[in-house]
């Protein structure tokens, strides 16, 4: 410990035990050692760093400085006592360092009135990073109660909507009126509107030889033998389809289901006509799914009266009107 002066040696080694994270005890003075203050939030946007200090107690605390000196002395060698001139070492130095209230370690920093100060370059050691405050990006949270309130809102006007449309649909702009058959326990043969005006010409030309035939007959007129005519195969308007049909603009349906699969309208559509034969009932596109009704109208007043006509046989009957 000759090489260097007596107050740069025992600063360092100091020095090296509190950059450590040691504790050392000064005797007849206490004892430094270093702590870890935490980050601290200046302002919104303003951080202070984690940081290390070195803080004083009189209390004895880590290992000794004589104890640190004698253990240097032993590891150079050619001491015969390295506790004794351990001792005498530190008292020197101690008669050197400590004036009144300050006591200062050479290249480590002062103590003042139990406040210890460490000098820049020691306190760089303890903190590579530095001390100056760190600007933070913050993030905006995410308000789930305001978009949730706003999404119930939207979903309670979509459906209050509907129910309005549904309870109060819009008047057409020519609206037909079709004559509806008086309520009986028996609801009587009533084709929809909709299979009479698009009955292909061919079925109906059969009906006019049919009756024609018929009025023959009771007139007793004769009438010559004539050859047969080829039979013509009469199909149900529902049965006719080779798809289901488009909806009318302004047009009223009432909608007996609503169908995932053609497949499933079909079989509805067989099983309604043999619990109702008096029931005709067709198939047309609503959006991806297929719409079974058994009778459309211009006037909105007909469905309804439909509805009620047959609300005991088939009580989840409503009206759509399409756009």
């Amino acid at each position: 410990m000759n090489a260097n002066p007596m107050e740069e040696q025992i600063g360092r080694l100091v020095g090296n035990l509190l950059a450590g994270g040691g504790e050392i005890f000064l005797p007849g003075v206490g004892s430094l050692y270093t702590e870890r203050q935490g980050a601290r939030r200046l302002n919104r946007r303003t951080v202070l760093p984690p940081s290390r200090t070195v803080a004083f107690t009189s209390q004895q605390r880590g290992v000794s400085l004589v104890d640190e000196i004698a253990r240097v002395m032993r590891e150079a060698g050619g001491y015969e006592n390295p506790e004794a001139e351990a001792q005498a070492v530190y008292d020197r130095w101690i008669a050197r360092v400590h004036r009144a209230d300050l006591l200062t370690v050479e290249g480590v920093g002062e103590l003042k009135f139990k406040n210890f100060i460490p000098d820049e370059a020691f306190d760089l050691r303890l903190n590579p990073q530095g001390r100056e405050p760190v600007r933070v990006r913050v993030q905006r949270r995410f308000d789930w109660p305001l978009w949730v309130g706003i999404a119930a809102i939207g979903i309670a006007a979509v459906y209050g909507g509907r129910e309005f449309l549904l309870l109060y649909p819009e008047a057409p702009e020519a609206a037909a009126v079709t004559e509806i058959p008086a309520a009986s326990d028996s609801f009587g043969t009533v084709e929809a509107p909709d299979a009479l005006v698009e009955a292909p010409p061919t079925e109906r030309s059969v009906a006019g030889v049919s009756a024609a035939q018929a009025g023959d007959a009771a007139s007793g007129a004769s009438v010559p033998d004539a050859a047969p005519e080829p039979e013509t195969a009469e199909t149900h308007p529902a049965q006719e389809q080779d798809a289901p049909t488009a909806l009318l603009s302004g047009r009223h349906y009432v909608v007996l289901g609503v169908f995932s699969t053609e497949e499933n309208a079909r079989r509805a559509v067989r099983e309604t006509e043999a619990r109702e034969s008096a029931l005709r009932c067709r198939i047309y596109r609503f959006g991806g799914k297929f719409m079974v009704s058994p009778f459309s109208s211009d006037d909105a007043g007909a469905c309804a009266q439909f509805i009620r006509v047959q609300d005991g046989r088939f009580p989840d009957m409503w009206t759509y009107t399409a756009r």
